[in-house]
């Protein structure tokens, strides 16, 4: 399975359980949900899209909506470039400094995070603290439910996930070209913008679509942090099917929203090249598309003179010629990624039964509550049962499609990882919608195996990307090696395969366990009141009132997230030193 380039149909193979499964779990669900945008009471109807179009609100919300994402992606990748780059070219300590920053946020949950954020902007918040105290403010500022307090969320949320999608398009850059452009004499500014920068501009924009098309299905955070009018498009779309009961008008906001995202995918294909999402190369531009590129050499020119004129008025120490050794501004950053979690701790053992800033007293009353009541313990082995089968279920199918795409010639490749990449394309309230639409009609909703399914098409995409990036770095001749010495193909992969790629296989799977475990959205849906998971335990109780046990749990979710950090590690160190022993 590892070796040679193989044949299209071992290839096809390999991969034909990841598309039958994903072709099932994801895109019938969402076009027999468009289709029912089309259905009325007495057969085919624009009714719903008629409604839309004719009520205010509607627009209301898809254009704030859209307006909240945009804003969110951009800041996201304006802070996430320059931990990106410190990320690429540190080593050493400070390398596992700023990945530590980095993942950890980004392993936490979603639900963790967001709450972390009425702790510091509420009116008895930290901030709100400060500067009463400071004598800036003589009364609370209404922080929370702003459009300030919705993107201040969502780029805390989505920061981890834009530097993570760039970082390999940084990495994967040569450090020679800076020194050679200043060798050629290129001052700093033109140096960046003319040769650094558009080299990172796919990473870039790919990182933007990525984030903006998450952060137009998300509704946690809006919900949260916002007010009604910073409705999104997704708590509308909830609402219609859990409240209203309106099939129709819920499949007509998924289609907009499904057509709003294969738009920005469009011009991104325009732009830059959806083969680019792939590793391949990106396409020529030509006609009309060859003058926007010019336009963006000249403006990448003068943006680098304009640097370059303003560094000329910033005085420089004689002799300095060499790098600092610490990222000062990437490790702000990544402080500020971390520290909104960890405010959560002290507020976790208040004696109060409200959260304010600073917390009174110290308790652990919240944790025994939690440790002794049976609706949390229920709901925690429930998300561990469910997250666990959804693990096992998305590598099983997951990795032998890695192995295709990685060391198989498929035909129409791009096409075929589009397609196994579609749970990370679609917002992902429009694959949970489809799916409880099928299940619904099936009689399955509420079902521990249906979640666990459901999970699995999830975190899917994020198995075969993990894996195929283990397998682009794995040295092929060592299969050849081991066939010279007559080693056949199953004990091939048994002893030499996969005992290298171990790590990330581990890797793999623990990132399958933590879409499952950290997913909202589809157990919103699919678990239809019959039980609930973790996080769907605290959306109910943050909606009904945000109280200190809310924040015990979150601290315990972030413990258990730096035990699995710390237990994936040293796994990960023991399989290379039994590899090299």
């Amino acid at each position: 399975m590892s070796t040679g380039e193989g044949t299209h149909g071992r290839g096809m193979a390999l991969l034909a359980p990841a598309l039958i499964f994903i072709v099932a779990l994801v895109l019938v669900p969402v076009a027999l949900l468009l289709f029912a945008s089309l259905n009325g009471p007495a057969g085919f109807s624009y009714g719903a899209f008629a409604r839309l179009v004719n009520v205010p609100v509607y627009s209301q919300v898809m254009g704030n909506s859209a307006m909240l994402s945009a804003a969110a992606a951009s800041l996201s990748v304006l802070a996430a470039f320059p931990i990106a780059v410190a990320i690429s070219r540190a080593t050493g300590g400070w390398r596992q400094v700023l990945w530590i920053g980095v993942l950890l946020p980004f392993w936490t949950s979603f639900l963790v995070r967001t709450f972390a954020w009425i702790v510091i902007l509420g009116r008895n918040g930290l901030v709100n603290n400060v500067l009463t105290s400071l004598g800036i403010t003589s009364a609370p500022v209404e922080l929370l439910y702003t459009n300030l307090s919705v993107i201040v969320g969502l780029v805390h949320v989505l920061l981890p996930l834009a530097i993570l999608t760039m970082l390999p398009v940084i990495e994967a850059m040569d450090r020679r070209l800076m020194p050679a452009a200043s060798t050629l004499g290129a001052r700093p500014g033109t140096s960046f913008f003319v040769v650094y920068f558009p080299l990172c501009a796919a990473g870039c924009t790919a990182a933007w679509l990525t984030t903006f098309v998450s952060a137009l299905g998300f509704f946690i955070t809006p919900a949260l942090l916002g007010s009604p009018k910073q409705t999104m498009v997704a708590q509308i779309i909830i609402q219609q099917v859990q409240e209203m009961m309106d099939w129709g008008l819920a499949a007509a906001l998924a289609l907009v929203t499904l057509v709003a995202t294969l738009g920005v995918y469009w011009v991104y294909d325009k732009m830059v090249g959806l083969s680019s999402l792939a590793g391949e190369a990106t396409k020529s531009a030509g006609g009309k598309l060859s003058r926007v590129r010019d336009f963006k050499q000249a403006a990448f020119w003068n943006l680098g003179r304009a640097t370059d004129a303003v560094l000329r008025l910033v005085p420089r120490r004689s002799g300095e010629h060499s790098r600092a050794n610490v990222p000062w501004v990437a490790l702000a950053l990544v402080v500020l990624m971390v520290a909104p979690v960890l405010i959560l701790i002290p507020a976790s053992f208040t004696t109060s039964a409200f959260i304010d800033w600073p917390p009174r007293g110290f308790s652990t009353r919240w944790y025994e509550d939690i440790f002794q009541s049976p609706v949390w313990g229920s709901a925690f082995w429930r998300s561990l049962g469910v997250g666990v089968a959804a693990a096992l279920i998305a590598s099983a199918i997951g990795i032998p499609a890695a192995f295709a795409f990685a060391h198989q010639r498929l035909p129409v490749r791009s096409l075929l990882l589009g397609l196994v990449l579609a749970p990370v394309i679609l917002p992902r309230i429009i694959i949970a919608l489809g799916l409880f639409y099928v299940l619904s009609r099936m009689n399955l909703v509420g079902s521990s195996l249906a979640l666990a399914v459901g999970h699995a098409a999830l975190a899917l995409p994020y198995v075969v990307i993990t894996v195929t990036a283990t397998l682009k770095s794995y040295d092929r001749r060592l299969d050849a090696a081991a066939a010279v010495l007559g080693a056949r193909t199953a004990s091939r992969l048994s002893r030499v395969t996969l005992p290298i790629i171990m790590p990330g296989i581990v890797s793999a799977v623990i990132f399958a366990f933590a879409t499952s475990f950290d997913d909202l959205t589809l157990s919103l849906f699919v678990s239809g009141g019959l039980f609930t998971t973790l996080p769907k335990q605290m959306w109910d109780d943050a909606l009904l009132k945000v109280s200190p046990s809310l924040a015990a749990v979150s601290v315990l979710l972030f413990v258990g997230v730096l035990v699995v950090m710390g237990a994936a590690s040293v796994a990960r160190a023991a399989m290379r030193k039994r590899r090299f022993a």
